[in-house]
């Protein structure tokens, strides 16, 4: 399926907006845990305090510290165990906020598991335990606010410290099942990924079995027609060669016929074998077979004018090497059928450092009547053979009255 182009470019301007209100979202909540961080130091280490001044001073401390982990907030889903930890260690240590850690608690718990993640929780509810029992010690208490604002040292007010355990549950549960459902929601965006990537491996499985059983239906039909006809036509030459025995020029046109077919069954059948079996041995023709197949053009009246220069021939890669024998034949079959007669300049230069160059020149006389008709299919087959291995191929008329084929095919070492 294809994604219409306003629908591409849209996704990643939502990604980015995305990305640009979760930035803000965390700087404001490392705002907001600053300004409580500066709350509960005022509250506990500044007069009015009543608590020692040792008290006071690891309170004025632990905000500035404090403080400065509300900051790394801002980086809590990309180091969560880290700003999680620092939050929860100066919670313990110092007179200050819980906030830092419950937000760190909601980060470390959406992406971790198992009896890591529990140990986190833990330790957030230790803080959290140990921050809201400052408060209920403190002259000014939040939490007694709630329940008649009992004075400080009053059985009242001490009676709220059996409460603090099950208020720290309270303020950590949201944000422990906060981190809960993110990680759930990671785990059900990754289990639709897995689901989307096996649907496309069994639609190219899928693939793959229909164009298995197309090749095999392929390779019947060809074994059943074409392979019956080329041998008929051989032995049909065959005879034919024994029957004008005397006639030197028949004789030698009926053996050219006879060696041409028995030479296309044998291709044939190979083509057949590779089909039935895509493991097979690759193609056996390649660069060092061009020079026998210019002999037999020769031999069968073709006017090729040839120049093969290759270096390291045999270390080229089978399926470029046949690319290339496969240009060069085509090459000399358009000859035979679209200018029978005229004369064909041939050019092969190439090695590992630059690749193979194919330049197949003829010139085209006007008038000339084509010996046969093709399929109109020769030039987008070899086209295709050079997009195959990564070339480049172009071919055409030029000024001069003449048809040129130009191709380049990387060298890759076998």
């Amino acid at each position: 399926m294809t994604i219409p182009p306003a629908v591409a470019s849209a996704a990643p301007v939502r990604s980015r907006a995305r990305r640009a209100w979760a930035l803000v979202g965390s700087i404001a909540l490392a705002v907001l845990c600053s300004l409580l961080a500066i709350s509960a130091g005022g509250m506990h280490g500044t007069p009015p305090s009543t608590f020692p001044a040792g008290i006071k001073t690891l309170a004025l401390a632990g905000t500035w510290l404090m403080i400065a982990a509300s900051v790394l907030l801002v980086w809590r889903h990309r180091w969560p165990v880290l700003v999680t930890v620092i939050a929860v260690a100066l919670t313990l240590v110092f007179p200050t906020t819980p906030l830092t850690a419950l937000v760190a608690c909601a980060a470390v718990t959406a992406v971790t598991a198992g009896w890591r993640r529990w140990l986190f929780i833990v330790g957030v509810y230790a803080a959290t335990v140990v921050s809201f029992c400052w408060d209920v010690a403190s002259h000014v208490s939040l939490l007694s606010d709630f329940v008649g604002e009992p004075a400080e040292g009053t059985p009242a007010r001490l009676a709220l410290f059996w409460s603090v355990p099950i208020v720290a549950a309270f303020a950590v549960g949201p944000f422990a099942g906060f981190g809960f459902l993110r990680s759930i929601r990671r785990e059900r965006d990754a289990a639709q990924l897995d689901t989307a990537a096996a649907t496309r491996n069994v639609a190219v499985l899928h693939r793959e079995v229909e164009l298995e059983r197309e090749r095999q239906e392929l390779a019947r039909e060809l074994h059943d027609t074409l392979a019956a006809r080329l041998s008929s036509l051989s032995l049909h030459a065959g005879a034919l060669e024994l029957t004008v025995d005397g006639n030197e020029q028949a004789t030698a046109a009926a053996r050219i016929v006879r060696e041409t077919a028995q030479g296309s069954l044998d291709e044939l059948r190979h083509v057949v074998h590779v089909l039935r079996n895509p493991g097979a041995a690759g193609p056996s023709s390649g660069l060092v077979d061009i020079a026998s197949l210019i002999d037999e053009a020769l031999r069968d009246g073709v006017d090729v004018r040839a120049q093969v220069l290759v270096s390291d021939a045999a270390t080229c890669d089978p399926q470029v090497a046949h690319a290339c024998y496969r240009l060069v034949q085509e090459s000399v079959s358009n000859v035979r059928r679209h200018a029978p007669g005229q004369a064909v300049r041939v050019e092969v230069r190439g090695g590992p450092e630059t690749g193979v160059s194919i330049t197949a020149t003829n010139w085209l006389t006007p008038g000339a009547h084509p010996t046969s008709v093709g399929g109109g299919h020769g030039l987008t087959g070899m086209s295709e053979r050079v997009a195959l291995v990564g070339g480049s191929f172009q071919a055409g008329p030029t000024p001069d009255g003449a048809f040129t084929l130009i191709a380049w095919l990387p060298w890759v070492t076998r």
